[in-house]
């Protein structure tokens, strides 16, 4: 899905989930809900799954239709002051 406007308006779900912990808490619960609630993004027929950080654990996105494509996801928010690598 390639939606150049989102990156904003995500980042704006992200800072309240940050400054409001029933916020978070609704967005882990519910994050296709939110994501259309705030017109994100069409999820509807998706599944969206929201992964918190954990420091012993690392998350790689495999891209089934592309093999070539392997995300390595390490980086924590900002606020927290890790650097990303």
């Amino acid at each position: 899905m390639d939606c150049p406007e989102c990156g904003s308006s995500l980042q704006n779900i992200f800072d309240r989930c940050w400054s409001d912990e029933s916020v978070m808490e609704r967005f882990l619960a519910d994050p296709s809900g939110m994501l259309l609630e705030h017109k994100v993004m069409d999820v509807r027929g998706m599944e969206v799954e929201v992964v918190e950080y954990k420091e012993n654990k690392i998350h790689l996105i495999f891209h089934g239709e592309s093999p070539d494509k392997i995300h390595l996801v390490t980086q924590r928010h900002p606020r927290l002051g890790d650097v990303a690598t």
